[in-house]
């Protein structure tokens, strides 16, 4: 990856719909190297996909905690595929420190989160202790950039 891919992808990021005209205006890089360079990263697997990022408000979603979980080290790996198929949960990390996963879930209300935490997460096999952390204000949400 050059300054080039970089270029390209910066102008992604902030819109993943722009044309590759609108690009080439943007970077002053021909339409035809952009096409080249496109193929290129995602055939490499640079760009996984391409996505609507959604407002959590404007869809009714207005509650979004973060859970740190302590796993039973022998159901560790159970815990860790049971996780991601929680259609809530939108980000998964296993982490070092006291706990060993990290996620990030979404709910409607704080009832909906209560039920999720209690009748989904906490009937995981392996989960031996979790903190909810609920999210009061979100000052900075992103995606990653170049």
């Amino acid at each position: 990856m050059d300054e080039t891919d970089e270029k390209i992808l910066s102008a992604l990021v902030e819109n993943s719909r722009m044309p590759i005209s609108k690009i080439s205006q943007k970077t002053n890089i021909p339409d035809s190297t952009i096409s080249n360079r496109l193929k290129k990263l995602e055939k490499n697997g640079v760009i996984e996909k391409y996505t609507t990022i959604l407002d959590p408000e404007k869809v009714g979603i207005n509650v979004s905690a973060i859970i740190i979980i302590q796993t039973e080290t022998e159901k560790h790996e159970n815990v860790e595929k049971e996780l991601p198929k929680l259609k809530e949960v939108t980000d998964v990390y296993t982490v070092s420190g006291e706990y060993d996963i990290l996620i990030k879930l979404w709910a409607h209300t704080l009832d909906e989160l209560n039920d999720i935490i209690n009748s989904e997460i906490r009937t995981i096999d392996g989960i031996e202790e979790l903190r909810e952390l609920i999210v009061m204000d979100v000052l900075k949400e992103e995606q990653l950039t170049i």
